[in-house]
């Protein structure tokens, strides 16, 4: 067996590769996970397709398996289990679950890979597959995800996966060994009897996020905290500026000391301070690098991607660490995170990952680190942000739908190269001393997508405007 590739009868491949097209877009297959509508992309006979590619490719002896609350994940992971156990492969069952929750799984309890059916922040039509190998270690198209993909489109995965015995399945439940990892990221002595509003966006961080403030003694004002697949409320993503205002107005009408939000699958986070403004997430991970290497003391390296980087510089040159710019996505962090032995990394698009956590990203060790540092710090959760808006303006991330995507990538370089030290590192960018932009197109999406940072709200203006006249050239 050659990771999926066997060669099958005419007529086999024909059959198999009949179905592919009919039933599985491959354009479901991104830079660093699996997602698509169901069931017209994706459905159960896809997924235990792209189960049985996992196992060509990877070989896996035991995989964790999960799901967010999207009504069509029950049989999805269903599908699912049943391939990876027809497979060979023995499976534990970890439930409804964070996607966080499935990196912790893998690397504390050893076991080959991990798959949770999840289509994170996208709306209630989607579903999709994130996937990790042995120690948590995030697939993406560059280590392995095209390769099931061709697996897949092989035509003989039914017979190259078939083994002597079918593997044993057990459920698990992690939510106690969960709650105590996160807790080992801090000192809960030193946490106070902080207001709270969570905002779970009908998704799956209600469970973990109830017990760590039960233990913590927080006060916690619930929004949204009924897991919910429809997600009546829109797309369950926080960092949309039109589903932060409802965080916003409960965090000041109940006078709370600050606010979280987190999307569907629970591992990017958005924090609000006391006065309702939701914290861009370059700021929230540049404070939560200070943070961290307080704790752990200089001569540490932390990430950025380079969409947002001086925040994370200026931190770095503070507590005499090297920050480092990298590609954005989390499977490039990840791996650049263990290239570097990084402390820490953050994206602007609030994912937060840490060395400690199996190199992964989390959404509720950001909050406990929070809590921790501003019931040291015994100010206002504003206060602890002003540092980061004095003499710095965002854009906030900007997308356009470009049908030529490299010509207005090409014109954009060639109006501003002289101007300014450039970058390749992802996409394109530029920076003098008063401003710098990042342009890219989306791993996701469809788009081009552009972030702005400069000294002064005018300069974003200036730079904006001459950027959207290349774009829609």
């Amino acid at each position: 067996m050659d990771g999926g590739r066997c060669s099958a009868p005419a007529s086999v491949s024909t059959q198999i590769e009949t179905w592919y097209n009919k039933n599985m877009n491959p354009n479901i297959f991104r830079a660093y996970d699996i997602r698509g509508l169901y069931p017209s992309d994706l459905d159960e006979e896809a997924v235990a397709d792209i189960g049985r590619g996992y196992v060509a490719v990877f070989q896996p002896a035991s995989v964790a398996v999960g799901m967010d609350v999207r009504f069509s994940s029950p049989q999805l992971k269903r599908s699912l289990t049943d391939s990876l156990q027809d497979s060979g492969v023995d499976v534990v069952d970890l439930g409804l679950i964070a996607t966080d929750m499935l990196y912790f799984a893998v690397g504390r309890y050893g076991y080959s890979g991990g798959i949770i059916v999840s289509a994170s922040h996208n709306p209630k039509d989607y579903n999709g597959l994130k996937m990790v190998r042995k120690n948590a270690v995030a697939i993406s198209s560059d280590t392995g995800l095209f390769e099931i993909r061709d697996a897949v489109q092989s035509g003989n995965l039914r017979a190259a996966t078939r083994p002597l015995n079918k593997g044993l399945y057990e459920e698990k439940n992690i939510l106690d060994d969960y709650i105590a990892h996160v807790l080992s990221f801090i000192d809960p002595g030193l946490v106070k009897r902080l207001v709270i509003v969570g905002n779970a966006n009908f998704g799956c961080t209600f469970r973990p996020a109830r017990a760590i403030c039960e233990k913590l003694g927080l006060d916690l004002r619930t929004l949204n905290f009924e897991p919910d697949g429809s997600f009546p409320k829109g797309t369950p993503d926080p960092t949309v500026p039109r589903n932060q205002a409802e965080t916003e107005e409960m965090v000041k009408s109940t006078g709370a000391d600050f606010g979280v939000a987190w999307d569907a699958d629970g591992d990017r986070v958005i924090f609000v301070d006391e006065k309702g403004r939701s914290i861009p997430g370059a700021y929230s991970g540049a404070l939560l690098a200070k943070t961290l290497l307080k704790k752990s003391g200089p001569n540490n390296r932390v990430l950025c991607d380079p969409r947002v980087t001086w925040p994370m510089l200026d931190v770095a040159r503070e507590c005499g660490a090297t920050a480092i710019v990298t590609k954005a996505g989390h499977a490039f962090l990840k791996d650049s995170m263990r290239s570097h032995d990084a402390l820490f990394a953050a994206e602007s698009s609030a994912h937060y990952y840490f060395r400690d956590n199996f190199y992964a990203d989390n959404g509720m060790i950001p909050f406990v680190l929070m809590a921790e540092h501003l019931s040291q710090q015994g100010c206002k959760m504003s206060e602890l942000f002003d540092q980061f808006y004095r003499g710095h303006f965002l854009s906030g991330e900007l997308n356009y739908k470009v049908q030529d995507i490299p010509g207005a990538m090409d014109r954009i370089r060639k109006e501003f190269q002289t101007r300014g030290r450039e970058d390749f590192t992802d996409g394109y960018s530029i920076e003098t001393e008063e401003w710098r932009f990042n342009v890219r197109s989306s791993n996701t999406e469809p788009l081009l997508r552009i972030n702005i940072e400069a000294r002064s709200e005018q300069l974003i203006q200036s730079i904006q405007a001459e950027l959207e006249k290349l774009v829609n050239f």
